[in-house]
């Protein structure tokens, strides 16, 4: 498995989305972090029920690379459109 991923980041919450910026200078505000979080949750939601009340994000911080970590618990896969 790549270093980039402890094996933290996948053992105990599976349904996870990580986006990891490689960029020295970029800065993640809070702000951001939050519409990042909220228009992918719309989108997955359109697709997948979730329980938005128990989503959890996370951001870290190691070296050069930022992960934003976004726990979405799982209700109902949709079948079919």
């Amino acid at each position: 498995m790549n270093d980039l991923f402890q094996s933290t980041d996948l053992s105990s919450e599976s349904n996870q989305l990580i986006l990891v910026i490689e960029d020295k200078g970029a800065e993640i505000t809070p702000q951001l972090v939050k519409s990042l979080t909220d228009d992918m949750i719309q989108v997955i939601a359109k697709y997948i029920e979730i329980d938005r009340s128990k989503v959890k994000v996370n951001l870290a911080t190691e070296q050069s690379l930022k992960k934003i970590v976004i726990y979405i618990p799982i209700l109902n896969i949709r079948r079919g459109k």
